[in-house]
Parts: structure tokens; sequence; C-alpha cells
């Protein structure tokens, strides 16, 4: 029997574990599902035969190395932190790895130690990255083949809220882990815009947005995620004029996110004692450095004439002399990161939406062409989610290919970006609904 272990059961591992399940009697797959919380585990499993739960601390040893040896595949759904620790157990007893999160310098080094075992760890196979790598090489390479030249390509990607469950000022609603959403663009920015690189700080990323107008679903903004340098050569686009890989969210979030980013409230260097400690307190201690003497004197330092900023932070309750709910001592990001784990939840009725468009711009025998390519995914409810969707469904169907010996002699760390992978990934992706529209644009 082949055996399947999966870590971590939380909110992008629904469709991923209900697929391998599914599958499971027909290739004769035993799934283990790991996780701290038993019960989420037991959850994803619903009592399925050939499915398991156990409990566990990543960092206890023996129990993670002995659940890796008895497994002949490997997915992390964990932190992306966290990865390194499995890949080096999988390293050491020669199993295979998938997962959905960005390469890391410290994964990048397993790569000639892996490919020189024969084993594959595939990296960056769920929905950002992951679908984008896959639905931009399709094109990328149908362009080549039709002896076209890219002159300019821009990715957008994000998780947001549907029309019909969008009911906060934030237009924002969590489907995936909230730590992700704190830390997102902590790092800047790099990207090249018309021939020039440009680099924008974590301080300025929010605010310095793009409008996109995305068929079917009107305006939104984006801001620029990570670097997007590195791709060109990933996509073979080394001439390219233009290159941006970007995440979607609403205006208004935008502004919010700007101030709050500025004001200090995601950082880790400062403990509070919030058993006593009201939101108020802290967001005053926390803005100290900022000039004024009211929470909006300060806000409207950073924000000036967008007083939207002041309504969507007082909305969050930061200015509410209630006492702060969570564990002490506690840093200002982890007490953001709670408030907006309970302001931004999803209910039990909403629906969650994933929004991916790209835009390219080439030329083929004298004629400029532009071309967008948009995927428009919407949930079911809060734990058959878009999110949980498409980035579980690209890394079930890519470990069905793999143990079924559809994807071979493809060994070392890599990304989804090969036709041999990418083409029959998108294949069964459409057939379940996560389909690109394609047009010309004026």
């Amino acid at each position: 029997m082949t055996n399947i272990l999966v870590f971590g059961a939380g909110k992008s591992s629904s469709y991923l574990i209900k697929y391998l399940l599914e599958c499971s009697s027909k290739y004769f797959w035993q799934v283990t599902v790991a996780d701290s919380n038993i019960n989420a585990a037991l959850e994803r499993i619903a009592n399925h035969s050939f499915g398991t739960a156990t409990q566990i601390d990543i960092h206890e040893e023996a129990n993670r190395k002995r659940h890796i040896a008895n497994a002949n595949i490997v997915i992390s759904l964990l932190p992306p932190a966290l990865h390194i620790i499995v890949a080096q157990d999988c390293l050491e007893m020669n199993k295979n790895l998938v997962t959905a999160s960005y390469v890391s310098d410290e994964i990048k080094q397993l790569h000639i130690e892996a490919r020189n075992k024969g084993l594959l760890f595939m990296n960056e196979i769920g929905l950002d990255p992951g679908i984008d790598h896959m639905s931009a090489m399709k094109i990328i390479h149908e362009v080549e083949r039709l002896g076209g030249d890219i002159y300019s390509f821009k990715s957008y990607c994000g998780g947001l809220v549907s029309p019909v469950s969008d009911n906060n000022p934030w237009h924002y609603k969590i489907s995936w882990n909230a730590n992700n959403i704190l830390n997102a663009g902590k790092s800047g920015a790099d990207f090249l815009l018309s021939g020039f690189e440009k680099h924008i700080p974590y301080q300025q990323l929010f605010n310095d947005v793009e409008n996109v107008s995305v068929p079917k679903l009107g305006k939104l903004v984006a801001y620029a995620n990570r670097d997007s340098l590195n791709y060109k050569s990933l996509y073979g686009l080394e001439h390219v004029k233009t290159m941006l890989r970007a995440t979607f969210r609403h205006a208004d979030f935008c502004i919010g996110w700007h101030v709050i980013v500025n004001l200090g409230l995601t950082q880790h260097e400062t403990i509070y004692p919030t058993d006593l400690m009201t939101y108020y307190q802290w967001f005053m201690d926390a803005t100290k450095h900022i000039e004024g003497n009211t929470p909006q004197e300060r806000i409207a330092h950073i924000a000036g004439k967008q007083s939207i900023a002041t309504d969507l932070i007082a909305w969050l309750g930061l200015f509410d002399e209630e006492k702060i709910q969570v564990l002490t001592p506690a840093t200002s990001a982890q007490i953001l990161q709670a408030v907006i784990e309970e302001k931004w939840k999803m209910e039990a009725s909403d629906i969650d939406m994933i929004v991916m468009h790209h835009e390219f711009v080439y030329g083929r025998r004298n004629l400029d062409a532009k071309l967008s390519s948009t995927l428009i995914v919407t949930g079911e409810d809060k734990t058959y989610t878009a999110m949980a969707k498409t980035v579980g469904l690209p890394m079930a169907i890519f470990t069905k290919l793999f143990l079924t010996g559809k994807i071979k002699n493809l060994v070392g760390v890599q990304i989804p970006i090969m036709k041999d992978v990418y083409k029959p990934v998108l294949k069964e992706l459409a057939e379940l609904g996560i389909d690109f529209e394609e047009s010309y644009l004026e």
C-alpha cells in the first residue's frame, strides 16, 4: 500500500485531503493527516476507511521521523518556515516532498543532494505560487511556438471575499493562514517596469498600488509581490521589459493596511503585558513614535486626507477600552493577528473568491498584441473555500500524477514550470472548474 503523509489540517487542506481520499480506493492509498490539533485532522478524514488522523508536534523529532519513514510521499501544508525541517528528514529518509510554498534559500540548498538521490521536492504548486506559474508558462510557451516575443508580463492574484459576502468596510475576510496576511510585503517588492528595475519598501508598498480592470469583475487594486525579477530567468523571459507579480486587494484595504504598517502595528520588537492593557492603551503605546495626542491625529499624520483609514481602524476595535483578548505577553503583531482573525473571520454562510489575472504584451510578425487570461473561482462555504480549492487541488493532482507514474525523470528542488507538469495539471483543474478565460485587449 502507498502511504501519503499530509502535514497540516488547516484552512487550505480541505480539498487536498478530500481529493486524495477519493482516489485512495482506486489506487489503494493510505492517507495519514498529521496535525497538532487532532480534532482538525479527524474532521478532515471524516471516518474514511483509507484515512488516518494523528496528533503530532512537528518539533518532536522521533515522532516526526517515524511518520515520514512510513510514508512514500510527504505533503507539507505547514507554515513556510517549518518546511525545511520536513525537507531535511525527507532527504535523510529518501522521501519525495510536495509543498505549495515559495522555495526558500534553505530548501534551494538541498537541490543537488536531492537530485543525486533521485528525489523530487516539488514546491510552489498551489495557487500563488502554483497555478500562476503553470497558467503563465502555458501562454509563454504558446507565444514562443508561434514565433512571438513577449515584451511585458504582469500577473495578479488575490484571495478575496465574494461580493455576496462582502459586508465589512475592509472588503476582506480570512480564508487562509492569518499570519501570512500579517507578514505580507515585509520584504518589500522588486520588479521591472518599462525597462527600469523598481524597489518598493514595506512602508510604501500598500500605498504604491496599481488600478487593474478585471473582466467580469471590475476594478481592483494590486500591490507588488516579493521579487518579480527572479522569474525572468525561471520563465525564460530574460529580455522582457516589464515583469510584475502582484497581489489583488480592494482599494480601502490598502488604504487601511498602509496606515497599520506605518503605525508599527505589525512589528514583533516590543512585548506587552496584555492582561493589564486595553486595546486603546496598547495602540497608544505602540504608536507613541507617531506625532499626535489621539489615535485619530496619529492616523491622520500618516494617512493625510484619507480619513477612511480612521474609520477602518476604529472598526477593528483598536481604540476600544476593552481588555486585550490574547495570551500574555504578546507583541503588536500577535495582538493584531488575534484582532483580524476575529474581525475578518468567515461566517458559516460566507463565500470567498479567488481572482487571478495575467496580462501579456507580445509582438509577432511586426504586430503587437495584448492578451489577458483571467481566473475567478468562488468557494462553497467556509470549509470548502476557493482558497482551499485552488491551493490544494494542484498539489493533490500533481501527487496523483507522480504516484501513478505520469510524471517521470524529474528530480531535485523544482517548481511547476515544465510542460510535462503544467499541461496535465491544468487540464484536470479545468475539468474541476478551475479554468481561465483568455481575451485580446484593445
